[in-house]
């Protein structure tokens, strides 16, 4: 499912634990689509491949 910049979302960070977060960029498609995704907690972005986004919130 294609995410969209502005999409709160649900997502396994790069410890592998779950985050909540909003879509600030979209790149890509299809399996290759990577979402930079600002954490709720931390503040912080990371790149977020599409396989590691679990659902819209």
């Amino acid at each position: 499912m294609p995410y969209t910049k502005g999409q709160r979302v649900e997502y396994r960070n790069q410890q592998g634990q779950q985050a909540q977060g909003l879509i600030e960029r979209a790149e890509g498609q299809g399996s290759q689509a990577k979402y930079t995704v600002k954490n709720e907690k931390n503040k912080q972005e990371e790149l977020v491949p599409e396989s590691k986004i679990e659902r819209q919130l």
